[in-house]
């Protein structure tokens, strides 16, 4: 085995490895990775077919390394051989069209991405946005386009190569060949102009949210992803623009031949930096807290120990309190009958009591804090107010029970009725 079929069949191995992680985290993903009807979780719509043909791009190249492996160590001159060179022809244009077809959805993912943290952050998408993610749409159509014809370009290109039946005799068109790289080149390079106006975007999104911390994370898993796309976008840029003749030539068909350790690198920087970007934005998709979501989900009604009180719909924040023994008031040493049971949290009490826990403005007032006082022109010390949670106070005891005009000083009631309060001296 030489060289070249050594680091073939390391980079088939590394394939193999980064493969079978990625359809397990795509069926993952199908279940733990939903939208929930959120519309800050759009972006999962490119995610879940970017991740398809990301995988489907996998399967290509792999057996294109495995193919060329085995041409190698069974090379001779015979017709026999045609059928490998043949299958390896396709697979090699498969496996690009499909990786090409992936990087248009992980960039579109990551534009909705971002988007989702404005959205979140102001509540609303503003005509920026819009116009951003319309932009990307007609960018992401135009990769398309030409994602399209270079397959037709290689497909015309192999049925005349191949035409002949015979491994010996192979039939190039010099101009379709010059067609071919041209028109690949520049879809390499619109990637990545394309993925460098992401990542611009995705920083002023994550300065422009610092201050909302429910984005925190998203956009700082933003601009790692983009960063990792643009490194995937250089390296296919920098590999064709260094080993691939793009003038015309007398023989078109005379490129640079790469050392075997490519094989090696194209794994790395070619599939890994998308894997490695899938997985993140598989994490953040799964993400219960600090993840994106621009609207209350259910199990958001259920918070850890320990964890911030939620705002609530009218603006204020709630937390459970904490049981801690009431004080002692005159209230309680007072028989007022059976006491209702205690609630500690406002979701548990029912409809007649709920109404009490929310928070008041002056304009509603409840029954009780529509009660006053009556007014003495003498000073006197005022009973307690106690409040039990969950609980209704008893009205509070007349103005003669709390004064102690209708008991003597032993106690016991007075054996003559009261005279009026303004008339005692």
């Amino acid at each position: 085995m030489d060289n070249y079929s050594a680091y073939n069949t390391t980079a088939a191995a590394l394939l193999l490895l980064t493969g079978i992680p990625s359809v397990v985290i795509f069926f993952c993903s199908l279940c733990l990775a939903r939208r929930h009807s959120d519309p800050a979780r759009t972006w999962l719509s490119f995610y879940r077919p970017a991740f398809v043909f990301y995988c489907m791009g996998i399967v290509f190249i792999f057996f294109n390394y495995l193919l060329a492996v085995l041409y190698r160590e069974l090379y001779s001159y015979t017709d026999g051989l045609v059928h490998i060179l043949r299958a390896q022809y396709q697979t090699s244009i498969l496996g690009s069209f499909f990786d090409e077809l992936s990087i248009i959805g992980i960039l579109l993912a990551l534009v909705s991405l971002g988007k989702a943290a404005k959205l979140i952050h102001t509540g609303k998408a503003s005509s920026l946005d819009r116009v951003v993610q319309w932009v990307s749409y007609g960018v992401a159509g135009l990769l398309a386009i030409l994602n399209i014809v270079y397959l037709a370009l290689s497909e015309k290109q192999y049925a005349n190569q191949y035409s002949s039946g015979s491994s010996r005799s192979v039939n190039v068109d010099p101009k379709m060949l010059q067609d071919l790289r041209q028109v690949t080149f520049a879809m390499l390079v619109i990637q990545m102009i394309f993925n460098i106006f992401v990542l611009v975007r995705s920083i002023i999104v994550a300065v422009s949210t610092r201050t909302e911390p429910r984005v925190t994370t998203a956009t700082r898993y933003l601009i790692v992803c983009c960063v990792l796309m643009l490194m995937k976008t250089c390296y296919s840029v920098g590999y064709y623009a260094e080993w691939v003749p793009l003038g015309n030539t007398s023989n078109v068909n005379v490129s640079k031949i790469p050392g075997p350790y490519f094989a090696i690198l194209d794994v790395v920087f070619n599939f890994w930096p998308a894997f490695i970007t899938l997985v993140i934005l598989f994490a953040l998709g799964r993400k219960k807290q600090y993840g994106v979501w621009a609207t209350e989900q259910p199990f958001m009604m259920v918070r850890p120990h320990g964890m911030p009180p939620q705002p609530t719909p009218w603006g204020f924040e709630y937390s459970t309190p904490p049981n801690q023994p009431v004080p002692q008031t005159w209230q309680q040493q007072q028989p007022a009958g059976p006491i209702p049971p205690a609630y500690t949290n406002p979701h548990e009490l029912p409809p007649q009591h709920a109404a009490l826990h929310a928070p008041q403005f002056r304009h509603e007032l409840s029954p009780q804090q529509h009660w006053t006082e009556p007014v003495s022109p003498h000073p006197h010390r005022s009973y307690e107010r106690s409040v039990q949670t969950g609980a209704i106070s008893p009205p509070p005891p007349s103005h003669y029970e709390t004064m102690g005009l209708n008991h003597q000083a032993d106690g016991t009631p007075p054996q003559a009725s009261p005279a009026p309060y303004n008339e005692k001296k």
